[in-house]
């Protein structure tokens, strides 16, 4: 802040104010003391005008009686010499001139003045009379210029003495002012100081008058302002710090709408720097995606108006032309009187979390393997079908041959397999829902489309899987598909009952050759006898919960002294009238469900508490794992529970593992055994032959026995081909150190068969007719009920 020059200064305004005061103060003495000197000398003029007539009359009244003009010209002569008289004149009673001095005869006289004239000559007539009787006039002109040049001497003398005393007062007042107005000054360009920014500045206060009062509280005040702005600086720095580096782009908008301040933040998340949001009209309109634009102008009519909001998801398109999700809280904000200053809105980028939620929500309804739609997504859309349409037909498709692929070339060939199939029933079925329902089989739903299309449309891919060749590693493939086809019916009204029909067409269709396409029919007598068989997922689970299935148990006859005893536990399901299913007609729909690791972990639990109470400790128990229940990662820690629960000995038990499942997972069936050698419990690997990877896997396999499968033995009286597979399988487990048992054993000569081929055990009903497992009472898993009232 610049200080004012000197004369618009509080000093200068002063000294000039005083001068002015002076001037006129001595203009009124000196102009009061002209007048008084004019009016003096007008005086003194008067009293000698009066004393001159009375003087000439007397002089002139005996001439002009005489009328002795030569001797009154001589006195007129005389007169003029002597006297500031510029002329004198004698005239008669009538006017007429007589005799003059110094004014020439023939020329009129002028006209007498009353006044006295300060600048020329004042004309004076007066009679002459003599013994009373008048005679005539005088007149004559004398010189007044002696007023002006006394007026003009007083007031040069005046003027000089005036200025004089200006100048001396000047010095005097300047002086006077520098003296009393020094600290004003100095307390001015301490103020100045401390306006321009250098809050430190102080005025040096001293004395107890006016000024030094004003000092000390103006010191005051400047300490006061600093502690102040020191404090706003550091509010301020810690505000800029929070909002430069807060994860949000924080934006506050004033009443109107109009945007006030954004953080710097914004540019992290949108590309655009504060200014340039600054200058965008109605931002943040301009970078929002356009079908979300009437939901932001919503919500900005709705903030302000006062309401607040939370989580707003909206699109916005970076500067670099990529488009991010957003989501947006908003809060009114309101100064301290309660006036409206707007709102706030915090906006922070969920792109992550929001492609997170899309790729959960993906993977909610598809196969993580394929792409193509999962089973949960596929009885969603069967059941809004059924809802919408008049008539919905699908088709049920599972894949012939896949498990030599498996077993053959790895997972990794039958995984590139599936994709490649899934490519190809998606260019087959882009018209329809195509989902993979789990393992090698696939469903494919089609709105209002007749059972011929239907038909027709499986069959041209079974044709098409027929001669889709698969090479890997060298080695050339040819699949099938066996394909069911079930269309919606007043008995087929649900999702439940469809699928089983369409899968029950599926099942026909590989039972009767393979590669091809069977139609659900209710009035073929195939198909009713099937559907009577299959015990439903409901069923399953209401056994489950309410403990509905008992324990059986079959001997398996040793073969060769001095082997130990063995049994296998079976399971049978108690019907609603009290007869007892066969384990063929509900475990389908157990596996099919995922319902067998709950189911297993109930005949684990139950057969060790019947088997504790059996005294006959020198009988080993075999127990049959699915393969979904070698997946179940806590599967281990339950066994340990159950042995430590009934005081079971680990020797006692047996657990079975079937081929197929062992080779399907692998890694859990390795980790599986080892924990299990770990306790001493002995396995078995059940149907053995039925594959032909557990060759490579066998040696690796810590099993102590190994069962033929049934598929072999239940012929090898007969079958020569049959037999040598049998003698096969017992010369490898003897190369092992395995011991074998021979499965379905129906009849005494193929008891003595299996005896001569070496096998070790023998198991069916030749042997021993599966009779009830002592001890049993029905009690169902405390878990199972929870865990099957979580399900969907």
């Amino acid at each position: 802040m610049k200080l004012r020059p000197w004369p618009l200064s509080l000093r200068g305004r002063l000294v000039l104010l005083a001068i002015l005061v002076e001037m006129t103060m001595l203009a009124l003495i000196v102009g009061n003391s002209l007048r008084i000197l004019e009016n003096h000398l007008e005086e003194q003029a008067v009293q000698r005008l009066a004393a001159i007539q009375q003087a000439y009359s007397a002089a002139v009244a005996g001439p002009l009686a005489a009328r002795d003009y030569a001797t009154l010209r001589d006195i007129l002569d005389a007169w003029r010499r002597a006297e500031d008289i510029s002329y004198l004149a004698v005239s008669d009673k009538g006017g007429r001139l007589l005799v003059a001095s110094g004014w020439r005869q023939e020329e009129a006289l002028p006209a007498p003045s009353s006044d006295i004239n300060a600048l020329g000559d004042t004309h004076v007539r007066f009679p002459v009379e003599f013994l009373g009787q008048p005679l005539g006039w005088v007149q004559y002109g004398i010189s007044t210029r002696y007023i002006d040049l006394a007026r003009h001497e007083l007031f040069l003398q005046g003027g000089l003495l005036a200025f004089l005393a200006i100048l001396a007062s000047t010095g005097l007042l300047w002086l006077a002012g520098y003296w009393l107005t020094r600290r004003l000054v100095a307390l001015t360009r301490a103020s100045a100081r401390i306006a321009s920014g250098e809050h430190g500045a102080r005025f040096p206060a001293e004395g107890e008058d006016e000024v030094g009062v004003l000092g000390r509280n103006f010191n005051a005040m400047a300490a006061a302002v600093e502690s102040r702005i020191a404090d706003l600086r550091q509010e301020r720095e810690r505000f800029q710090a929070i909002a430069d580096y807060t994860y949000a782009w924080e934006s506050w908008f004033d009443p109107e709408g109009r945007l006030v301040w954004v953080s710097p933040a914004v540019q992290r998340v949108t590309g655009y720097t504060p200014s340039e949001c600054g200058h965008m009209p109605q931002f943040p309109l301009p970078i929002v995606h356009a079908d979300d634009r009437p939901l932001i102008s919503r919500q900005h009519a709705e903030a302000l108006a006062g309401h607040t909001g939370k989580d707003l998801e909206f699109r916005v398109t970076r500067k670099d032309g990529q488009m991010v999700w957003v989501a947006m809280s908003w809060q009114p904000i309101f100064d301290a009187r309660g006036a409206s200053l707007g709102y706030r809105s915090s906006v922070r980028d969920v792109t992550i979390q929001h492609q997170a939620v899309e790729e959960l929500a993906f993977r909610a309804t598809h196969d993580p393997l394929t792409g193509l739609y999962n089973r949960l997504a596929f009885e969603d859309y069967l059941r809004k079908a059924l809802v919408e349409s008049k008539a919905v037909s699908i088709l049920y498709i599972d894949l012939d041959q896949f498990k030599v692929v498996n077993d053959a070339c790895g997972h990794a060939a039958g995984d590139f397999l599936l994709q490649r199939l899934a490519q190809v029933l998606q260019a087959r079925f882009s018209d329809g829902f195509l989902a993979r329902l789990g393992g090698d089989e696939f469903g494919f739903v089609m709105r209002d489309c007749e059972v011929p299309e239907a038909t027709r449309r499986a069959q041209l891919l079974v044709d098409e899987i027929r001669h889709l060749p698969f090479v890997w590693d060298g080695r050339s493939f040819r699949l099938g598909a066996s394909v069911g086809v079930a269309r919606s019916s007043p008995e087929l009204a649900t999702v439940a009952t469809l699928l089983v029909a369409a899968d029950t067409a599926c099942y026909a269709a590989k039972e009767r050759g393979r590669n091809r396409v069977e139609v659900y029919s209710s009035e073929d007598s195939y198909f009713r006898q099937r559907t009577a068989e299959i015990v439903s997922f409901s069923e399953v689970s209401e056994a489950l919960g309410a403990g509905s299935f008992v324990l059986y148990w079959q001997r398996m006859q040793t073969l060769r002294p001095g082997l130990p005893e063995h049994a296998e536990i079976l399971v049978r399901m108690v019907a609603a009238d009290g007869s007892h299913v066969p384990p063929a007609k509900f475990i389908p729909a157990a596996e099919r469900y995922g319902l067998m690791p709950i189911l297993d972990r109930w005949i684990i639990e139950q057969a060790f508490r019947q088997i504790a109470r059996i005294p006959d400790p020198n009988r080993v128990y075999a127990i049959n794992l699915s393969g979904g229940t070698l997946g179940d990662r806590g599967l281990v820690d339950f066994i340990q529970s159950c042995f430590a629960t009934h005081g079971l000995e680990p020797a006692r038990i047996c657990f079975e593992i079937t081929e197929s499942c062992a080779i399907a997972n692998i890694g859990a069936a390795f980790d599986f055994i080892k924990a299990m050698r770990k306790l001493g419990v002995s396995l078995a690997l059940d149907d053995f032959g039925s594959g032909l990877s557990s060759f490579a896997y066998l040696r690796r396999f810590d099993v102590q026995l190994m069962k033929i499968d049934g598929l072999f033995v239940r012929n090898a009286d007969h079958d020569r081909g049959d037999r040598a597979v049998v003698e096969a399988a017992v010369g490898l487990a003897k190369a092992l150190g395995l011991k074998t048992v021979a499965e379905y054993v129906c009849s005494e000569t193929l008891l003595e068969v299996v005896r001569s081929l070496g096998v070790d055990y023998a198991q069916g009903y030749a042997v021993h007719v599966p009779e009830p497992l002592p001890g049993g009472e029905g009690e169902p898993l405390p878990e199972a009920a929870g865990r099957l009232a979580s399900r969907p």
